[in-house]
């Protein structure tokens, strides 16, 4: 491999007269300049960044760590993060936690080794340590979820206001026995979303019946198997309430499973607002987050905490808006 001694020796010049070049340094001479420009080509000698990144302490590049990338919502934040990461210069290493602390912890380290200036992440759990062990040393946003024993950069969006909304909705279009399909008391999303289910029913006097709450997951197969549970009860609901998009595809494949009477008989409600939302016929509220803004504001947010690392925390807390098919 060609190094940058091989070019000085070629060129008849110091590594650090090459170094300067290299830099676009005004004060090397114009006959220089031409002597190592010269050999660089003569030589093919290439600049690796990884290197040169290791020498001046940055890399210029950012981590992200997302909890699966089958989610079209993760997938969104992600282009967004990349566009405005690419504007300012930096370059982004994306992996996935398939929704296991574990394998987060894994990603974490693999990025740490990498020397990421900055981590944007979207964690799995309540579990927060090895987030913090990182902060320690590496600057790092929160994106969806965060800690409430925890400080760290995040944006967030209103994720009770949003569910309340929905749930209001239906009950003003005279549904009662309204369904919440899906969540999980591990996810803050999900007890956040579930407790505005539960304030719409209780403003409106309606009793919040357990049985109609299927805590499944966060996933398809978690909406596919609350959906499977709901058409099994002998007095099923009225209407639906579903936690995220992965769970309202779930339970729409259930239904899709049954005849046209019971397929014409939903009413969904649902948290998460996409280009294809509208091709699910029976759902008739969604709850769309400003993905766009949460994406650009975590990839600002880690570029200013990256810049000025002893700046103050930020937690922003986005607005959701109903959307009626």
């Amino acid at each position: 491999m060609i190094t940058i001694k091989d070019v000085a020796q070629d060129a008849g010049v110091s590594t650090a007269t090459v170094s300067r070049v290299l830099n676009k340094d005004l004060k090397v001479s114009d006959e220089k300049r031409r002597a190592v420009t010269t050999s660089i080509a003569r030589l093919k000698y290439r600049l690796y960044p990884a290197a040169r990144s290791l020498k001046m302490g940055k890399s210029k590049t950012v981590g992200v760590i997302a909890p699966e990338l089958s989610n079209y919502f993760f997938m969104f934040l992600c282009e967004c993060f990349e566009r405005v990461l690419h504007q300012a210069g930096y370059s982004m290493i994306l992996c996935c936690s398939n929704n296991s602390v574990e394998v987060e912890k894994k990603r974490l380290d693999y990025l740490a080794s990498q020397f990421v200036d900055g981590i944007i992440a979207i964690p799995v759990s309540p579990v927060y340590r090895h987030f913090k062990r990182v902060q320690e040393d590496i600057p790092l946003v929160l994106v969806d979820r965060n800690f409430d024993a925890f400080n760290a950069d995040c944006v967030l969006v209103d994720n009770t206001g949003g569910s309340y909304k929905a749930v209001e909705a239906l009950i003003r279009d005279g549904f009662k026995r309204i369904a919440f399909l899906g969540g999980d008391s591990g996810s803050m999303t999900s007890r956040e979303r579930y407790a505005g289910y539960v304030q719409a029913l209780k403003d409106a006097r309606i009793a919040c019946d357990k049985k109609l709450t299927a805590s499944t997951g966060l996933n398809m197969e978690g909406g596919y198997k609350a959906m499977q549970t709901m058409l099994a009860m002998k007095e099923r609901p009225d209407a639906y309430f579903c936690v995220n998009l992965m769970v309202t595809l779930g339970a729409a494949k259930r239904v899709m499973e049954e005849g046209e009477r019971v397929q014409k008989s939903m009413v969904f409600a649902a948290f998460d607002d996409v280009y294809y939302s509208s091709l699910i016929s029976w759902c008739r509220y969604f709850v769309a987050q400003p993905m766009q803004d949460m994406g650009t504001q975590a990839a600002r947010m880690i570029i200013e905490r990256i810049e000025n690392p002893e700046a103050e925390f930020k937690k922003l807390r986005l607005p959701t808006s109903l959307i009626k098919r």
